[in-house]
């Protein structure tokens, strides 16, 4: 599993920590897994898809 966290750094909700989990088979987009997976209650993203493939505005923290 991986088990990591972003800040958001700019648009709506910056400074917002962002917890990720997912198998390790989705290194290729494991944020994206993940919240797809938490807004399954209510068929909505949590972070537009647009923020999600601009890698500038995350900062991965330790």
């Amino acid at each position: 599993m991986i088990d990591a966290r972003y800040k958001k750094l700019t648009g709506m909700h910056a400074g917002h920590i962002y917890k990720v989990k997912a198998p390790a088979s989705e290194m290729d987009s494991p944020m994206r897994w993940s919240l797809q997976n938490e807004a399954k209650a209510d068929d909505r993203l949590i972070v537009p898809e647009d923020d999600l493939k601009d890698a500038r505005i995350w900062q991965p923290l330790a």
